[in-house]
């Protein structure tokens, strides 16, 4: 029985180069896993580029005419395999290494190449800036220590590095594919990269696949996908990353998924994506953790944020979560710990339902900010809240004024003392629960005196103990009434004299009383009577005491009918 051509093993010098040379020509593989010794395997890159570029063609003498594909198995290749510039003969259909050992880095800038695939195999480095591929671009399960650069590729199917280990390159970088263009997926799934992963700019038809990749370079960027084009999903659960992921400015038609992922920079931005547009969800999800700032400042999401039960915090105490100016249909923090460092969404704008039961964070700023339907409640309440120009359609659960207002006392600010509060009462009021929303202009009006000095926040409180700066008009017929009493033991006790006896009715102190308390009204006995001594003092102060409650309810009731 004859060995076919790609399990031969001869004795020769290179034997394994003739075992190559005849599966090259068949269109075989050539297997060398099973050869006796180590130079049974050995295979110099000089051969590989001899028959590559078409310089040495087996079986050419005798009118061979197949289709060439080099499929090698097993071989460690000494020297450099060096195919930049032209590329490989045009007839060569596909370029695959299997479990191969290289000694010098893999070198094709520049080239051609109908496709090429390195299965298991071990290099030192990949250098191929700017070769277009025809069929797919593959470095699966490889360990490549120098790292691998792929800058300006253009491939016209997929490229994979599914289950790589990678190393940094003399700039750090593990992975350096700057501008890269492809046309199917870029397949990165259980990668390991001990470098930064840099693919910013990088344009890619399909997926992009992260699920369970490591990606570590400490203190710095650790993987970049800034201005990145995405024509589909970005798939990265469970991702690893110690450093920053970056995708500034990116665009993503489908979703991004970071369910389960953790990042690690405690001293910076563990996850940057401002200025990003994603026309799918944003899923970063339990068990979604990251230390270090969470930073989406101005991204436009067409559709969910969630990061519903995920971990997030900064060590150094500065913002955990920046969504400040970001745009979603609909955001869910619910269950969300910030175990660190405060949540900062200014500006935010959500068109449908912004769930905000975050199980725990010091401090909530909401300032300028538009939602559809705020759903949160006491237990979930941060310390500190800024919600000065927060404007919402409803509130969810519905609570009592009382509660609201307690919600609404955590912002410290000053510029919070109108807004926020004619928006609750607002709220109210759309509910049909008038009472409720005076309640809350009450308290404000109580919040912005305190805030005054000097006369006019006398004058605050004289509205606020005789009318309740008119939400409580109540107040004042009881002022009314006290006086009424005082005054009628006074001057029942000590009566005024009367100015013309002969012409005076009868002295009634009562009527005396609200004659001196009430402006404008005359019941006929302050003309009539002049106290003198110390009840003259009295009665002045009666007056001037009337002219202060009528003013106050005034004053009160125009606010109050104007605020209802």
């Amino acid at each position: 029985m004859n060995t076919p051509a790609a399990e031969r093993t001869s004795s020769d010098p290179y034997p394994a180069e003739t075992v190559l040379e005849q599966a090259f020509a068949d269109g075989a593989r050539a297997d060398l896993m099973g050869a006796a010794s180590t130079a049974a395997r050995t295979v110099r890159a000089a051969a590989l580029t001899a028959l590559l570029r078409g310089v040495r063609r087996p079986g050419a003498a005798a009118g061979w005419d197949g289709a060439p594909a080099l499929r090698l198995r097993g071989a460690r290749v000494v020297g450099r395999l060096d195919l930049t510039g032209g590329g490989v003969a045009p007839e060569i259909l596909r370029i695959r290494f299997e479990d191969c050992e290289f000694d010098e880095p893999l070198v094709c800038a520049d080239a051609l190449l109908p496709g090429l695939a390195l299965t298991r195999c071990r290099l030192p480095a990949v250098h191929a800036d700017r070769i277009r591929v025809q069929g797919p671009l593959e470095l699966r399960g490889c360990t490549i220590p120098g790292g691998v650069r792929l800058e300006r590729v253009r491939a016209e199917t997929d490229v994979v590095l599914t289950g790589s280990t990678l190393g940094p390159g003399a700039d750090g970088r593990a992975l350096a594919a700057e501008g890269m263009v492809v046309a199917g997926a870029l397949d990165l799934a259980g990668t390991a990269a001990s470098g930064v992963v840099f693919l910013a700019g990088i344009r890619v038809v399909g997926p992009v696949r992260l699920d369970d990749a490591a990606v570590r370079a400490p203190g710095g960027d650790a993987l970049v996908l800034d201005r990145s084009v995405l024509g589909d999903r970005l798939l990265a659960r469970r991702l690893v990353v110690d450093g920053a992921l970056r995708m500034f400015n990116a665009d993503v038609a489908g979703s991004v998924q970071l369910t389960g992922a953790r990042l690690t920079h405690p001293d910076g931005i563990a996850l940057g994506a401002s200025g990003a547009t994603v026309r799918g969800a944003v899923w970063c999800t339990a068990p979604f953790t990251a230390a270090g700032e969470v930073r989406l400042t101005g991204a436009e999401l067409r559709t969910r944020l969630d990061l519903s039960g995920a971990r997030i915090g900064h060590p150094g105490g500065l913002t955990a979560l920046a969504l400040d100016r970001l745009s979603a249909s609909d955001v869910s923090l619910h269950g969300l710990t910030v175990t660190r460092g405060t949540v900062s969404a200014a500006g935010i704008h959500v068109r449908d339902t912004l769930d905000l039961r975050v199980d725990r964070a010091d401090e909530l700023n909401l300032d300028q900010g538009a939602v559809g339907v705020l759903l949160d409640g006491p237990a979930h309440w941060p310390a500190r809240a800024g919600l000065a120009g927060l404007s919402y359609r409803a509130l969810h659960p519905v609570l009592p004024a009382a509660e609201r207002l307690s919600w609404l006392t955590r912002d410290p600010s000053a510029e919070a003392t109108a807004q926020p509060y004619e928006q609750l009462a607002q709220h109210y009021t759309a509910l049909g629960r008038p009472l409720d929303a005076r309640k809350v202009r009450y308290a404000a009006q109580r919040r912005h005196r305190a805030a005054l000095s000097g006369p006019i926040r006398w004058w605050e409180g004289v509205l606020q103990v005789t009318v309740g700066y008119g939400f409580r008009p109540w107040r004042a017929l009881g002022w009314l009434a006290a006086l009424v009493v005082l005054g009628t033991v006074v001057f029942g006790s000590v009566p005024p004299t009367a100015l013309e006896p002969e012409k005076a009715p009868r002295f009634q102190a009562a009527a005396y009383t609200l004659d001196l308390l009430l402006p404008l009204v005359n019941l006929g006995q302050e003309t009539a009577f002049q106290p003198a001594g110390a009840t003259q003092w009295f009665g002045y102060a009666l007056v001037g005491i009337g002219w202060v409650l009528a003013s106050a309810v005034g004053l009160g009731l125009g606010r109050s009918l104007s605020g209802s």
